[in-house]
């Protein structure tokens, strides 16, 4: 898998119009020419070329007012999705983002939580009558939320805990409905992908409580930015008590004889680093 090869056919097409703007061509076709010309599957080499890449192509391009950058976040995003959420493609991309974070245009990683939430918005929509054909598909999601997530798990990358609340929310904490959009597989998949990636960040978080604000009503609970799912009945944003929750609701979905055999790995990928993070904890105390 990490090694397989890559298919950007989506984004070749000019009537889907996934690439919006010259730069994000520009970027997209940086990115598959120097994965192409790359065969070791070296994560800091690749990534050192591409950001030279982006580096060569910033003179004339408008950094001052943040649309080079912009289109960075934007044509990463879809890249990301495009690449499987195993493929090492995945972690060239997080590094490259890393580097960005010390280059001068890129620094401090302007509007990348507005990169995302745009993309966000083109998640696979819960209205069937409404299909886009610029959304994600279900497999795009998932690739898409493992980028996510690994930004997350790393120093170098604003909150993305929004992100991360949502997803983990919506694929663990509802009852699943079979007419929904993204279906409930998928959605049961991208939850655990957010664990997988970045379940330290996640127990950090828990571990401090944050967001959860124990003076809250409870019908307001499930009405903010950091809501919680009809079969949780605990605090808001991070708590033990919302990741313990979490990994019994793993351990219950992997009785369920209804899904794929990817979900079912990554349910046991999710349910082992849950384990391990509270062994090394455990150790620690």
């Amino acid at each position: 898998m990490p090694g397989q090869a890559l298919s950007f056919e989506r984004l070749r097409d000019e009537q889907l119009s996934l690439l919006s703007t010259e730069d994000e061509l520009d970027i997209f076709d940086l990115f598959e020419s120097v994965m192409s010309s790359s065969p070791d599957l070296d994560v800091e080499e690749t990534s050192q070329r591409f950001v030279d890449g982006l580096i060569k192509l910033a003179p004339g391009k408008s950094l001052g007012d943040q649309s080079l950058p912009r289109s960075t976040w934007s044509a990463l995003n879809r890249i990301a999705g495009c690449i499987d959420h195993r493929h090492y493609g995945q972690d060239v991309l997080v590094t490259t983002v890393r580097k960005l974070n010390g280059v001068e245009g890129w620094k401090g990683l302007p509007e990348i939580w507005i990169g995302m939430r745009e993309s966000w918005n083109l998640s696979p929509t819960y209205n069937l009558e409404a299909k886009d054909e610029r959304e994600f598909t279900a497999k795009e999601w998932l690739n898409l939320n493992s980028f996510a997530a690994r930004l997350y798990n790393g120093p170098h990358v604003g909150s993305l805990a929004l992100f991360a609340l949502y997803q983990l929310s919506e694929g663990l904490e509802g009852e699943p409905k079979s007419n929904e959009r993204p279906e409930p597989e998928t959605r049961l998949q991208v939850s655990c992908e957010w664990v997988v990636q970045s379940g330290w960040r996640l127990m950090r978080e828990s571990l401090l409580d944050t967001y959860a604000d124990p003076t809250e009503k409870l019908a307001s609970r499930y009405s903010n930015p950091y809501s919680i799912g009809p079969l949780f009945t605990g605090l808001r944003g991070f708590s033990l008590e919302r990741w313990g929750f979490w990994k019994r609701r793993l351990v219950e979905l992997h009785e369920d004889n209804i899904y794929g055999e990817i979900t079912y790995k990554l349910i046991d990928e999710a349910i082992e680093v849950m384990t391990g993070i509270g062994k090394d904890i455990w150790k620690k105390s």
